[in-house]
């Protein structure tokens, strides 16, 4: 699993899509977070890769719980399948003023943490900028 972090509007998107092209993936699924509970993943073996965008927008959305969300995103994780999540940095220290922003923000944090601790490979991308922040198998 490749996670990609960064602001809103930072191009984390365009990046993934070439990225995906310059490896010569072609049948990629991809699902907007808004949609993610509507969106059943393909279970085929004509996709190639998953990517997952916009979770904070169906995490704000869901009536889940909590934890019961976190546990519905880290199941679409398939196995044996390239599952990328594009992820928008909600937090950046800054603490919203009204209650249920700063639920949602925190949600996202723990949300976040479990996708990165799980994942193979996560790059920050910041104004069409990548850096590497890990890479299962190098120090970083």
């Amino acid at each position: 699993m490749h996670v990609y972090i960064g602001g809103a509007h930072n191009g984390k998107r365009d990046y993934v899509k070439k990225m995906l092209a310059e490896q010569g993936k072609e049948n990629v699924q991809w699902i907007e977070g808004n949609r993610l509970g509507d969106s059943p993943l393909v279970s085929t073996e004509a996709i190639q890769t998953t990517v997952i965008a916009g979770v904070e927008k169906w995490l704000a959305e869901t009536n889940l719980s909590e934890q019961a969300a976190i546990d519905y995103v880290m199941n679409c994780i398939v196995k044996g399948r390239h599952t990328v999540f594009i992820l928008t940095d909600i937090g950046r220290g800054i603490v919203p003023m009204d209650a249920d922003q700063r639920k949602l923000r925190d949600a996202c944090g723990r949300l976040y943490h479990r996708l990165m601790a799980e994942a193979d490979e996560v790059t920050r991308i910041w104004y069409g900028l990548a850096k590497t922040l890990k890479k299962r198998g190098e120090q970083q």
